[in-house]
């Protein structure tokens, strides 16, 4: 009867010891990189201009064009994530369903205040037809473009 009471102390300690952990740094990134929507997506603006995205492990992005390549980060924000590319242009895209809505600001400085293009994403089919959006005859995408082909003129 004697062990009882010590093996109830002991207990409560180990359990008490686990509530103290803090704040756990690590955890909360595997949390965000959850959130993440990992994979090809397609994306079609109001604008007529389609994107294929391809959002990867730890954050990063590439997005394809017929006018513009480019790499980025993605981070969690709320509900949303916000993907802010090298070629100074931000995306946050919001979920609906299994597709998410697009908004696109170029230049970069104008987010979030100005009026963005819209785009619907959905997860690209696999195939190669589906990977790449159809790119102008001649046209070099090996380099950023910094033209303005999203905003409506």
């Amino acid at each position: 009867m004697t062990r009882l009471p010590a093996v109830l102390l002991v207990g409560s300690v180990c359990l008490v010891a686990q509530g103290f952990r803090g704040n756990v740094p690590a955890k909360e990134s595997r949390t965000n990189e959850a959130a993440l929507p990992v994979g090809r997506w397609r994306i079609e603006f109001t604008n007529g201009v389609s994107e294929v995205c391809v959002i990867g492990r730890g954050g990063v992005a590439i997005v394809d064009e017929p006018l513009r390549r480019a790499r980025g980060k993605v981070e969690v924000s709320g509900n949303s994530i916000v993907l802010s590319f090298h070629d100074d242009r931000i995306e946050r895209w919001t979920p609906v369903g299994q597709r998410f809505v697009v908004e696109h600001w170029f230049p970069g400085s104008q987010f979030p205040t100005a009026s963005p293009v819209l785009g619907i994403a959905d997860r690209a089919p696999r195939g190669r037809s589906a990977d790449r959006p159809a790119h102008p005859p001649g046209g070099d995408v090996s380099r950023p473009n910094r033209d303005d082909s999203l905003q409506s003129e």
